[in-house]
């Protein structure tokens, strides 16, 4: 592995390349670093009323804060219109995290009928099977499996103990981090008069573009037709993507959620953390789904559900209130029952 080491770059750079404008002299930035932890050198972004008053008068080379900030210190600062894709940015442009280099580690194990184009790293131990496919520069952690006739993209990274069962297919940029399985079979039997038979899920999983999965989280094949993840997805860790469900492009999915089998998700749809989807349901285009909801119904576009059961969020608050109110109605039907 190599570590690269970002190179020092001035705040008026930095400002042009964030779109943004410099208030104040010019300064050299050699990282990135919080707006609690003031270092010289660094620039930091302030994004809330209350991170801007920590880092005020602080030792940094230069803050970035949002244009409609109201920032009065002689330290220099660089106003953004969004201070999360500034932030989003920045992390790009001072990332020092290891590299991968390019080769293949004599430990791991690859079929003859195995195609890995240039510039692919493979970690030890690692197993590619028959008639897998790999793009160029992409790059595989130590200890992962990869199936039968799976295809990964160009500039894919998996990390550390991936597993993709046969039949898998991965676009570009897609990255899965540790413990991340893709393919596994569904959930799915029939009931007999000799017990469970098991329903053999045939079709596999079909993930598009810049998709990151991330740890711990399981993608299910699909029974007769494939699972399908869109293109520029975000699934955080410990998530669990049943059979046959379909995702549309740039749908966030946060930790812990689950989403029954069959079930489909439309485009950039957000979906809250320890959420839970019922299977066979339909999730619209831009929907929003609070953390810890169970949606059982379908979700229309553009609507925001939550609660247990999940319902429209306007109609989920007003009962809470209404739920609020019992006990001082309570109260009062007990003293007119006493008189």
């Amino acid at each position: 592995m190599t570590r690269k080491l970002p190179k020092p770059i001035t705040s008026s750079e930095l400002a042009n390349w964030l779109d943004g404008k410099l208030f104040g002299e010019c300064r050299l930035v050699t990282q990135l670093v919080p707006p609690t932890t003031p270092v010289e050198g660094g620039i930091a972004v302030a994004g809330t009323t209350k991170l801007l008053k920590t880092a005020q008068g602080s030792q940094f080379s230069v803050l970035v804060v949002s244009s409609d900030a109201e920032y009065r210190e002689s330290q220099p600062i660089i106003k953004v219109e969004d201070t999360r894709v500034a932030l989003a940015l920045l992390s790009s442009r001072f990332n020092n995290r290891p590299e991968d280099n390019p080769g293949i580690h004599p430990t791991a194990t690859i079929d003859s009928t195995a195609h890995v184009a240039e510039g692919v790293n493979v970690g030890p131990g690692t197993v590619i099977g028959p008639h897998v496919k790999i793009g160029v520069n992409t790059s595989i952690g130590p200890g992962c499996v990869i199936g039968h006739g799976t295809q990964l993209g160009d500039s894919c990274r998996l990390y550390a103990k991936v597993v993709l069962y046969d039949g898998v297919s991965i676009g570009n940029g897609v990255h899965l981090h540790s413990g991340t399985i893709i393919g596994a079979d569904g959930f799915g039997y029939a009931v007999s008069p000799k017990g469970m038979l098991k329903i053999h899920h045939l079709a596999g999983v079909i993930i598009g573009n810049n998709v990151e999965v991330g740890a711990n989280t399981t993608i299910d094949r699909g029974t007769l037709d494939p699972t399908r993840i869109g293109d520029r997805c975000k699934i955080d860790n410990h998530c669990f993507v049943s059979h046959n469900v379909q995702i549309g492009n740039d749908t966030v999915i946060a930790g812990k959620a689950g989403i029954g089998g069959s079930t489909k998700i439309g485009s950039r749809v957000l979906v809250g953390g320890g959420t839970t989807l019922a299977d066979h349901i339909s999730i619209g285009d831009d929907a929003r789904i609070s953390f810890c909801a169970a949606v059982t119904k379908n979700v229309p576009a553009g609507e925001t559900f939550s609660g247990f059961p999940a319902m429209a969020h306007r109609k989920f608050t007003r009962r809470l209130y209404l739920l609020g109110r019992l006990e001082k109605m309570w109260q009062n039907v007990k003293s007119l029952s006493s008189d």
